[in-house]
């Protein structure tokens, strides 16, 4: 099994573009994925510079309806327009930024939907989407994980309200589709509290050693320097996250490098930070 971050917030490379948003191109078993294409089509500049044919994609995942993570689907589209789009339902709502005293319509995804249905693969809460590959929502009730971040906004029966991240997915992925070998788990925003995330795949999977643990954990603010929560959410995280066990967690794009600087004081080796353009292998 291989991941490529496609894009994220930095890069170790000035050769790749970068930007507020995340990508990850999969290969497992003989078959290549996207989850999430980043914010703009700058994923196919990246593309075509890692060697990576996005033509040759069978299936994008959209983990959450933001901009940064749908931003380049109309672009895979365009190359490919048999691919296969697995969201949740709930993506065909509208989500909000708020930006100084205006909030920014989110949604990048419904229209897409609405001129090719076909494409779409919607579900509730937990889908299969190959043998080894899972799409799953969160499941376990602690909300004092959630995201802390209070730009972020949803339309419910007419009303704007405070986004419930009840859009969000997140996926177990087999290497290999060998359920022996373990899992990795793919959170690209873990809106939910990435300890929740956790704590729901050990619930539907019991049996099963987390490998390693990929994404980003919603803790940047206005640029990667600053949060946008409180420095005691990450704190809890991290305290919540050494009772968990799991191999190597690849942290990136909306931790932000402050966010990741305070979790890798008690995380030491076990957090590592994925960069634009870099390889993992399982």
């Amino acid at each position: 099994m291989r991941i490529v971050a496609l894009i994220e917030n930095t890069s170790a490379s000035e050769k790749l573009k970068v930007e507020h948003g995340i990508s990850l191109y999969v290969e497992n078993a003989g078959i290549r994925y996207l989850i999430d294409t980043g914010a703009s089509d700058r994923i196919m500049f990246n593309a075509k510079r890692l060697g990576i044919d996005i033509t040759g994609i069978s299936a994008v995942m959209i983990s959450h309806n933001y901009y940064t993570h749908t931003g380049g689907l109309d672009e895979v589209y365009k190359q490919n327009k048999n691919i296969r789009i697995y969201a949740k339902k709930a993506c065909l709502n509208d989500y909000y930024l708020k930006q100084s005293l205006i909030r920014v319509h989110m949604n990048k995804f419904g229209y897409l939907h609405d001129e090719h249905p076909d494409n779409f693969v919607l579900y509730n809460n937990f889908q299969q989407i190959d043998s080894g590959f899972f799409a799953m929502s969160n499941e376990h009730p602690d909300s004092s994980f959630y995201c802390e971040d209070k730009n972020l906004f949803m339309k419910d029966e007419g009303r704007i309200i405070r986004d419930d991240f009840g859009h969000e997915s997140f996926y177990v992925i087999f290497p290999d589709n060998d359920r022996h070998a373990g899992a990795v788990v793919v959170a690209p925003c873990s809106l939910c509290g990435i300890t929740n995330v956790l704590r729901t795949v050990k619930r539907r999977f019991p049996n099963t050693n987390i490998v390693s643990v990929i994404g980003g954990f919603h803790m940047m603010g206005s640029s990667t320097r600053k949060l946008s929560c409180s420095i005691d959410h990450v704190e809890k995280t991290v305290n919540e996250l050494m009772t968990i066990d799991t191999g190597t967690i690849y942290t990136c794009h909306c931790t932000g490098l402050t966010g990741y600087g305070i979790m890798k004081q008690s995380l030491g080796d076990r957090l590592q930070y994925l960069q634009t353009g870099e390889e993992l292998t399982f």
